[in-house]
């Protein structure tokens, strides 16, 4: 207990202190002298708990000592966190761009397969597969398409590839071995291929233009005529680039078929115009219509094979 001076009873008197509610009371009269009185002074007790034995030798611990442990503490577990999410943030950063490449890894690979797989159902050496697979590396590297575009990215690069070696393939031929890919949607993707290829990379994508010579051997193959009619059809093709004919050249094609089966005698090159359109993707109103223009030089295209004939006869 301390002696303070109470304005209450004008003496020096002993004062009380109330550590529950912080006042500092008179002992004579009970007066108040000062309220919520605050201890500045450090607060020491035992590191151990009040069970210790006495034999402990472990001394006492300022509370004002514990505070700055505790924060100094804190500010190490606060540093230690930072450092755990900056690594986290780079792994994770560094995880993102290995799954990135992963994903554009598989996505190359799945496209290299369909490529495969439709050159071979097609019958396409291998020359030309491994051509398309570098002209989707070319797309893929220029970012032209996404995913959902990737089949029609394939029938194209395919279609191009078999156009530069002089193996042409119709759009409607490499459609029937696609996922339900349509003729526009591999036009679309050949045109814009060429353009962003010629334009970025400076490359000249040279196409050549598929003729009714390019056509015509594989038709007949495919429909079992024998080696004569095939050569016919091939002079008759090259004779036909002589001749304004404004139609396609499957059309011309088709229709150049249709004249040998006409003129032929043997039952082998004696084909329905139903079997020359499934092979050829046309229909027999668009042979008809052309066989109107080529019928009137039919003599002059079949001049070879109608001679064979006659000796044969």
């Amino acid at each position: 207990m301390e002696s303070s001076h109470c304005k209450d009873c004008n003496v020096s008197t002993v004062i009380v202190l109330d550590h529950a509610t912080g006042d500092t009371i008179c002992s004579e009269c009970g007066l108040v002298l000062d309220s919520h009185y605050v201890d500045e002074k450090p607060d020491w007790r035992n590191s151990s708990t009040h069970f210790a034995s006495k034999d402990d030798n472990r001394g006492p611990i300022s509370t004002a000592e514990s505070t700055n442990n505790l924060r100094s503490k804190q500010n190490s577990t606060s540093v230690a966190r930072l450092e755990q999410r900056t690594f986290d943030h780079h792994h994770s950063l560094r995880g993102n761009v290995q799954k990135s490449v992963d994903f554009s890894s598989r996505q190359s690979d799945t496209a290299f397969h369909y490529i495969a797989d439709m050159a071979d159902r097609l019958g396409i050496v291998d020359s030309i597969k491994l051509e398309a697979k570098n002209l989707y590396m070319k797309a893929n590297d220029l970012k032209l398409f996404n995913i959902r575009k990737k089949h029609s990215v394939c029938a194209a690069c395919l279609y191009i590839a078999c156009r530069q070696a002089n193996k042409a393939r119709t759009i409607k031929e490499i459609c029937t071995v696609t996922n339900g890919v349509t003729k526009k949607e591999v036009s679309r993707a050949k045109d814009l291929l060429v353009q962003h290829i010629e334009e970025k990379k400076g490359e000249s994508m040279e196409i050549n233009s598929v003729r009714p010579r390019d056509l015509v051997r594989r038709f007949c193959s495919t429909l079992g005529m024998s080696n004569q009619a095939i050569q016919a059809a091939e002079e008759a093709a090259n004779r036909v680039e002589r001749l304004d004919i404004r139609r396609n050249a499957i059309s011309v094609a088709g229709t150049i078929i249709y004249l040998i089966s006409e003129s032929s005698i043997e039952p082998r090159d004696k084909v329905a115009i139903k079997d020359i359109c499934l092979v050829a993707g046309l229909t027999e109103i668009t042979i008809r219509y052309c066989h109107r223009e080529l019928c009137g030089y039919a003599s002059w295209l079949l001049e070879t094979y109608s001679t064979a004939k006659k000796k044969q006869m």
